[in-house]
């Protein structure tokens, strides 16, 4: 009872008292780490791909198209047609808020059009460049002088830093001007079928450790938790084992096993205790998130001098191999499926099943952001039902985990009523499809959440 009541006054105190160093301490100790309502309980599949290494493709004579649009950064061409260019070479720079793009291999630049992305909607500015099979490695670059929080922000951004866990965010601007008391690494990974992660924190613990270990040397930060869901035993174990000879404290902390646990507000509550208001940054909240790749990527960048040119990828579902695989960006998705020896024709999803999208493209490639190929997904997930009248149920509501009033939601979306999307906090919405889930009727809940964004709410028709 105490607990509850102390966590219950805490958040009467105005906003900037509890920002205070020692209160804010002594508030995330008696409140109740771990708590959100909401979410659902998923069959995760994970043990089609995560039994395996994560293997490498070779590339040997295949054309790669690497993007040069990240989000609303888009970096433009600094390399020529005909030009030789080598792995983590600049091929794509821009001012200062630009992330930079760099050659995923060596070889000939043979186009500078645009090219399909597989989790995107539209097509993108592309570099591309015929694969020698040789994957020569330009220099490696480090950061110009001893390091600061500005310094690696830029660094970040010159490396072509972004977040992989599925926004795309760039990394540097995340650092920039950030000073946070906490830094929280998202090893959750609780889309199903998905696995990357996964066997990245199995096989390259101690590289994320010490990356770790150098953000919150730079920051100053002085608490680092890595929140993971319990169904990889192995992952936190390997994590705490690689944590446990570092001079920093870093804690790995198991987090519920309850879909989305690895949305960013319900991360923060659940590691700190502390809520992210909507419309909110965590930086406002004292708090520094990164997904566990991006810290990874990070640490290739500063340690080693390595810019960001490929990704893990799980390939699952209607495949002879499964697993996940180490991608060069710009690699063609057909060149993965091929390398797992995809069976059939049926539809590829790209992303969990759950936050994800179906390929529209055959002839899209492997960008940053792109997380999983699902193949022949209508196997593995039930099959799309027509819509049906609302029965008032209140499911929606139940696993909401932002609390928020789906029904309404969609009442004020199909009437594109701004001002009542406004009210019920549209902006709230995490996407996480929990709702579309759990509803009997089918209604297209999360669908019509995630367009409103992009039309109603951002004010453009399509």
């Amino acid at each position: 009872m105490t607990l509850t009541i102390s966590a219950r006054f805490s958040q009467q105190l105005p906003f900037a008292v509890r920002q205070l160093p020692l209160l804010r301490q002594l508030l995330d100790s008696v409140q109740q780490r771990g708590h959100w309502r909401g979410g659902v309980r998923l069959r995760g599949h994970k043990q089609l791909s995560n039994h395996s290494p994560i293997r490498s493709l070779p590339v040997a004579g295949l054309e790669l198209a690497i993007p040069l649009t990240h989000g609303r950064s888009q970096a433009q061409a600094c390399v020529q047609v005909g030009q030789r260019v080598r792995k983590g070479e600049v091929i794509g720079d821009g001012p200062a808020g630009t992330v930079w793009a760099h050659a995923s291999t060596s070889g000939v630049v043979t186009a500078i059009d645009d090219c399909p992305v597989a989790d995107g909607e539209q097509r993108q500015p592309a570099v591309r460049i015929a694969a020698d099979g040789l994957d020569e490695w330009a220099p490696p670059c480090h950061p110009d002088g001893p390091l600061t929080p500005g310094l690696l922000a830029a660094f970040a951004m010159q490396m072509g830093l972004v977040g992989l866990g599925g926004a795309g965010f760039p990394t540097g601007l995340k650092l920039q001007g950030a000073s946070p008391d906490t830094l929280l690494i998202n090893g959750a990974e609780c889309e199903p079928f998905l696995t990357c992660d996964d066997r990245l924190m199995r096989e390259r613990a101690g590289e994320i450790i010490a990356a770790a270990a150098l953000l919150a040397s730079v920051f100053a930060i002085g608490r680092v938790r890595i929140g993971v869901e319990p169904n990889k035993p192995q992952a936190i174990a390997a994590l705490r084992q690689a944590a446990a000879g570092h001079e920093r404290p870093i804690e790995v902390l198991p987090l519920p096993l309850r879909y989305p646990a690895g949305g960013q507000p319900l991360l923060i509550k659940s590691l700190t205790g502390r809520t992210l208001p909507p419309g909110k940054l965590p930086a406002e909240v004292g708090v520094m998130v990164l997904n566990v790749a991006t810290v990874y990527a990070l640490g290739r960048a500063v340690l080693h001098g390595r810019p960001l040119v490929s990704r893990i990828v799980t390939v699952s579902g209607a495949v002879a191999q499964p697993g996940n695989v180490e991608v060069p960006i710009g690699l063609p998705v057909a060149s993965v499926l091929a390398a797992a020896q995809a069976q059939g024709d049926g539809c590829v999803h790209v992303g969990g099943p759950m936050m994800g999208r179906t390929l529209a493209d055959a002839g899209a490639v492997v960008s940053k952001t792109t997380s999983g190929l699902l193949v022949q997904a209508g196997a593995f997930r039930p099959a799309a039902a027509a819509s049906r009248p609302c029965i008032r149920c209140n499911r929606c509501v139940d696993a909401c985990p932002m609390a928020l009033r789906p029904l309404q939601l969609l009442s004020a979306c199909q009437q594109q009523d701004r001002a009542a999307l406004q009210q019920e906090q549209l902006g709230a919405c995490i996407e996480c499809g929990a709702c579309s889930h759990v509803c009997p009727s089918k209604l297209p809940l999360r669908d019509s959440f995630r367009q409103a964004k992009r039309t109603i709410w951002l004010g453009v028709r399509p």
